[in-house]
């Protein structure tokens, strides 16, 4: 069927440029093969469509009530490729995005709503969810996740930024209990701490220096235990305990006092944001906000605040 689909726009082609030649040349094939495909689908069809002469071709009276239908089915075809180029190329239609509850919010926002504002066409829906979706059944165009691991080769990974990871408490919890000095003082100190897979045993902390060995810790199971930052950081505010928080979500509770920044100097693994998409060669509007992301999630980390600290 798509053979003979494909005979009936060559003959379409034909009538429209007049000649076999003409035709190739738009096709990019041989005079000779046009001929061939136009005999082909009048085998197909059971009627000649063509008188043939060495001067000039001309509709038979079944090519003439033939050849609206191909021409309009050629027609469509340019029409839908023009109609699939123009949602390729331009900022319109709905792009659906899927992102970790912590910065399908407020850092989405503040990211995404210059290029919305410079493109009224442009629909953006986000899905915001700590689960995994299938990306080809909710027609996700990019999915936005913190430190995943790919275990599908089909899917792109395209780095947006890493954030440094830091450990704070609040005021009052190290008035009540210290502060501690050193990493191994850490483990003295009551935890607000993320959920793993191994939490009910508590989870090993990481650190790095830049002029020491790394040291590793294992952190008892904390009196607050959350799979969500956000939550992780009321109770740390509330004076419950220390946790590991992303140094670009707390700064303006470290310039504030609510929050203080200890060891300073020892830092654990960092979180690196990636987006996810299907395709490498992304639609306009998929490449913009991916540009969008990475210009604005690069630009709010402030490098010296640390050393402020």
């Amino acid at each position: 069927m798509m053979e003979k689909l494909n005979r009936m726009a060559i003959f379409a082609m034909v009538v429209t440029e007049g000649s076999l030649t003409a035709a190739g040349r738009r096709l990019g094939m041989s005079a000779s093969a046009v001929s061939q495909h136009l005999r082909s689908l009048e085998r197909d069809v059971g009627v000649p469509l063509l008188h043939r002469s060495t001067r000039k071709l001309t509709l038979t009276d079944a090519g003439a009530a033939f050849f609206p239908g191909c021409e309009a089915m050629l027609n469509s075809a340019r029409d839908a490729e023009r109609q699939l180029a123009e949602r390729r190329d331009t900022l319109t239609g709905e792009l659906r995005i899927s992102s970790a509850v912590g910065i399908g919010s407020q850092p989405l926002c503040a990211a995404l709503t210059p290029l919305l504002q410079q493109n009224p066409g442009l629909q953006l829906r986000i899905i915001a969810t700590d689960d995994i979706l299938d990306m080809i059944e909710h027609r996700i165009d990019i999915t936005l996740r913190v430190n995943r691991q790919l275990s599908d080769a089909q899917i792109i990974a395209h780095s947006l930024v890493t954030w440094p990871m830091v450990i704070c408490a609040a005021p009052r919890y190290l008035a009540q209990h210290g502060e501690p000095k050193t990493p191994e003082a850490l483990l003295q100190h009551r935890w607000i701490a993320a959920m793993t897979k191994s939490t009910h045993t508590g989870r090993q902390l990481e650190l790095h220096h830049a002029h020491q060995p790394a040291v590793k810790l294992q952190i008892a199971q904390g009196q607050v235990i959350s799979d969500n930052m956000h939550v992780i950081r009321t109770f740390t505010l509330a004076g419950l305990g220390i946790s590991l928080q992303p140094l670009f979500e707390i700064q303006d509770k470290l310039r504030s006092g609510e929050l203080i920044l200890l060891l300073p100097e020892w830092r654990p693994p960092a979180l690196n944001l990636t987006a996810l998409t299907l395709e490498r060669v992304l639609p306009e509007k998929s490449r913009r906000a991916l540009q969008a992301l990475r210009d604005h999630f690069r630009a709010i980390y402030a490098p010296g605040l640390a050393e402020q600290g």
